[in-house]
């Protein structure tokens, strides 16, 4: 896949079109992307899954999961990396992001790490 130059990271804000039951942890992740002027799209269905948030950049869209207690069980685990490995051999990037419980201090940690994550093409 050939390297892009300079991938996007701001714009207009993205849809808050809502179709799955979104976390608040998800609904704060899209308010502070809201505010940025960063643009994105959420709950996002993509051939295989659903994702929380979906940032088409001109290098290769990035798909990020923000995964709450239900994701830190140990079947679940396995199936959510056999589906992540699976869209990142079908060219997404993937971030990860996990959290235990909603604070303010980790939603903003959670932030910087979309943040990187677009960054770090």
């Amino acid at each position: 896949m050939a390297q892009c130059q300079r991938c996007r990271v701001s714009g207009a804000t993205g849809a808050n079109d809502y179709r799955a039951n979104p976390s608040r942890m998800e609904q704060e992740l899209a308010i502070k992307l809201q505010e940025s002027g960063i643009q994105y799209q959420t709950q996002l269905e993509i051939p295989v899954t659903t994702v929380d948030f979906y940032f088409s950049l001109e290098c290769r869209p990035l798909l990020v999961f923000v995964d709450g207690k239900v994701h830190l069980g140990t079947r679940q685990m396995i199936k959510d990396e056999e589906l992540r490995s699976l869209l990142r051999k079908r060219g997404y990037r993937v971030l990860e992001l996990s959290y235990n419980g909603y604070s303010d201090q980790k939603r903003d940690e959670l932030y910087e790490g979309i943040l990187s994550g677009l960054r770090n093409q």
